[in-house]
């Protein structure tokens, strides 16, 4: 694995070392009119059918501290069912709240990432279990393949920021492998970073090590957050303790929260792709409207993870058609809210 050098220079407008020629860092902005792949009254439909999923269905809500902030807030809570019904003028009350844009701030003020409008910002991917390289082929992810993968994506300008484990290093403990993770970034890279939310523990560690890494007061760090988290729906339309725990504990520190629900057409999702998107809406404004009551105008992301089932063995199929419909489909709700949008670029390759 090359390592990067510190002799470095400029050609063409292009940076180079002794072992990498790229692009310098930059902010990416798409200049094309994003594609539209639903009319309006079929993404009205849509909206529409979402608030009427949540207002006559609703979402089992897993954790208490949860469910008491929704009732208060006005929502119908049936504590023995765990069922909450939401009245769609409160969830839009909420959503109006959502920044369109916030930046997330690195140790490093040139690595801050500024997410909304139409920036694309990209990172490595999240938590595959595997590792491959030509040297020792695939193997389960352990730490040092961690550690090694960490370091390449920060030597890359073309990824903004750590979305992620870039692999699982399944070789440390459990209830402290993420605190070996957050490590790794914060000292092997300049790059802002994700924590993991199962649960309010790994999120308030990973607040505690921003903070510190940052040397800033926690005032400041809920004026400039420096971390995202990940949560995803238990679809279908349930929020688990340990993801509302998450949400909480976040947005208490007015952290930036992306909600995706993982909506699988034949599986925890109706078989029809308007279907599974009236779904995948209603989970995540259900969610999102979480993070705006517990702190107003926290930076919040509306991820989509809509695909389907191979209908014979039930497996996910990612990269299919129906996926990226459900893709474009979920960035025109997301304009619609004026929130940043959030998904993944996912294929069935095998290279």
């Amino acid at each position: 694995m090359a390592r990067r050098s510190s002799a470095r220079r400029r050609t063409s407008g292009r940076e180079r070392s002794d072992s990498i020629e790229q692009l310098p860092w930059r902010e990416v902005r798409n200049p094309f009119p994003p594609l539209e792949v639903l009319s309006q009254d079929q993404l009205e439909h849509i909206h529409t059918a979402s608030l009427t999923i949540l207002e006559e269905l609703g979402m089992e809500v897993m954790g208490e501290d949860a469910r008491r902030i929704y009732r208060e807030a006005g929502a119908d809570v049936d504590d023995s069912t765990m069922r909450v019904r939401f009245d769609r003028d409160m969830i839009m009350e909420q959503m109006a709240k959502v920044p369109a844009e916030f930046t997330l701030h690195s140790r490093v003020s040139v690595r801050d990432v500024t997410l909304g409008g139409n920036r694309i910002v990209t990172t490595a991917v999240s938590s595959p279990p595997n590792v491959a390289d030509l040297d020792n082929g695939r193997r389960s992810g352990n730490f040092e393949d961690f550690q090694n993968l960490v370091r390449v994506a920060a030597s890359l300008n073309c990824i903004h920021f750590l979305g992620g484990y870039p692999v699982e290093p399944i070789d440390l403990p459990v209830p402290t492998r993420h605190l070996d993770c957050y490590m790794t970034f914060i000292t092997q890279t300049d790059r802002v970073w994700r924590t993991y939310a199962l649960g309010a523990e790994r999120s308030r560690d990973g607040i505690i090590m921003n903070k510190i890494a940052r040397g800033i007061s926690d005032e400041e760090m809920i004026d400039k957050p420096g971390i995202i988290t990940l949560i995803n729906t238990n679809s279908p339309l349930r929020l688990d303790e340990p993801m509302s725990q998450g949400v909480i504990e976040m947005a208490t520190h007015g952290q930036a929260v992306s909600i995706t629900p993982f909506t699988l057409l034949g599986a925890m999702a109706p078989t029809t792709l308007a279907g599974a998107l009236a779904q995948q809406n209603a989970e995540a404004l259900a969610a999102i409207s979480l993070i705006q009551l517990v702190r107003p105008g926290n930076p919040s992301v509306y991820g989509g993870f809509t695909s389907n089932v191979d209908m014979k063995s039930g497996a996910p199929a990612f990269g299919t058609p129906e996926y990226v419909k459900a893709t474009l489909a979920g960035g025109q709700l997301a304009r619609k809210y004026r929130i940043p949008f959030r998904t993944s670029n996912v294929n069935a390759s095998n290279a």
